[in-house]
């Protein structure tokens, strides 16, 4: 029975799916999954353990603690949002849209209490929030405004300038919005910066934010989704310090660039009182438990009760890798994305609308005009074996090209160029 299921699989399930492991697609950003990775979703599967509590399975709550430390140790993100410190800490999230969501429903009650510290505890979850705003870039995933509407938080979108290549959030600009808010009886809430904004992997500096979210008394996020795990390499740490000084929580997912697969989304924060404020609940049917730093109730810390032994999966890949390993993958990424930049920079029919740092290569003809180009280059792409689609930046057409793929090898890149190569010099 169990063999004319896969029968069944490979004839009528697998003919419509769209294979994200294979090392030519090259679409959205990478879900790079692993060996561990998949066989740790077997013993999650067959163990089918529901977190509801530490005492419901004491050691995915240990192991969560745990591999959430590991992880901000490697990305280099400060002691500050260790589970050790005794005050900060991370929990594993579904995505970074349920992280986000998560943050700014607590940004919004923490700036009640800040607002009106006399305000009665539960009052602070029906206090108006109508003037409360959110800053963010014009680049920002849309899973930000979304994230503010569920929280019911006014979202003022602040145009990114092109700087240094590509496009990132000034703080002069938030500094105006808020003073032009300010004026119109809004309050200020929430920044959110991006470390690897979706359309073209920008990069917010959370130092130039510094000052002015202190002044402001700001909650800083930091969405880190995609290029968060490049703080792990030696070049990037400058980065991951200043982010480390001014956020108040980070997000980066395990799942597109870290070998941990779908879905895997850590959320740190320098306090974890700030969730635990809103999300805390029980009731006389939960077990009694205490609250030490391998014990936390990670129920209190987000929105659902039941939660998935994801932290196994998290472990397996970094004891099967090693740091050492992570790092050579990240690398890796980089390497390739380097290459096809620089041959797209030696050939005259292209140019880069934007410079990136990490493994996203945007390219269009020089020539293009009104779309023409891009969209028959995508489906000539697709074609050829590859995978890879047109974009637009500030309303001219791209082609997106995001490299970092788990099975992805130099030569499927040099492959990836011939045929760039190879249209444009036909159709020229």
């Amino acid at each position: 029975a169990f063999a004319e299921l896969l029968q069944k699989l490979e004839a009528d399930i697998l003919p419509g799916i769209t294979h994200w492991q294979h090392p030519r697609f090259m679409a959205y950003y990478p879900s790079s999954s692993s060996l561990p990775a998949v066989l740790s979703e077997t013993v999650i599967a067959a163990l089918g353990a529901v977190g509801l509590q530490w005492s419901a399975n004491p050691i995915a709550t240990e192991l969560e603690v745990l591999v959430m430390d590991w992880v901000a140790h490697i990305l280099g993100l400060g002691g500050d949002f260790l589970h050790t410190s005794g005050r900060g800490g991370g929990i594993l999230q579904n995505t970074a849209g349920e992280a986000i969501a998560n943050v700014m429903v607590c940004a919004r009650v923490w700036k009640h209490r800040q607002l009106q510290p006399d305000l009665p505890w539960e009052e602070a979850f029906y206090a108006d929030s109508s003037k409360l705003v959110v800053y963010m870039s014009d680049q920002t995933h849309f899973s930000g405004p979304k994230a503010c509407r569920v929280a019911g938080l006014r979202v003022h979108t602040v145009p990114a300038r092109l700087v240094d290549g590509n496009y990132r959030l000034r703080a002069e600009d938030v500094r105006q919005a808020i003073t032009a808010d300010k004026a119109a009886g809004l309050v200020p809430c929430a920044l959110q910066l991006n470390y690897g904004s979706t359309n073209t992997c920008g990069l917010d500096e959370a130092a130039e934010f510094e000052t002015m979210a202190a002044e402001e008394q700001l909650w800083v996020h930091v969405d880190a989704a995609y290029a968060g795990p490049a703080w792990a390499l030696e070049s990037f740490k400058s980065d991951v310090v200043a982010v480390g000084r001014v956020a108040t929580s980070v997000n980066v997912n395990g799942s597109k660039w870290f070998l941990c697969g779908f879905d895997t989304a850590f959320l740190w924060v320098r306090d974890r009182r700030l969730l635990t404020d809103v999300f805390s609940a029980t009731d006389a049917f939960m077990a009694p438990t205490g609250d030490s730093i391998y014990s936390p109730e990670f129920k209190d810390w987000s929105v659902p009760l039941g939660r998935r032994f994801r932290a196994l999966r998290v472990w397996m890949v970094i004891e099967y890798f090693g740091t050492d390993g992570l790092k050579a993958f990240l690398a890796r990424a980089i390497e390739q994305a380097d290459w096809l930049r620089a041959q797209l920079d030696a050939h005259r029919a292209f140019e880069q609308p934007v410079r990136t740092r990490i493994g996203l290569v945007c390219l269009r003809f020089a020539d293009e005009a009104e779309g023409r180009g891009t969209a028959e280059l995508a489906a000539h792409l697709q074609a050829s074996g590859f995978l890879a689609y047109p974009s637009q930046v500030q309303g001219r057409p791209m082609l997106r090209v995001a490299l970092g793929g788990t099975s992805t090898q130099q030569e499927d890149v040099q492959a990836l160029w011939q045929e760039i190569k190879s249209f444009a010099e036909g159709t020229q």
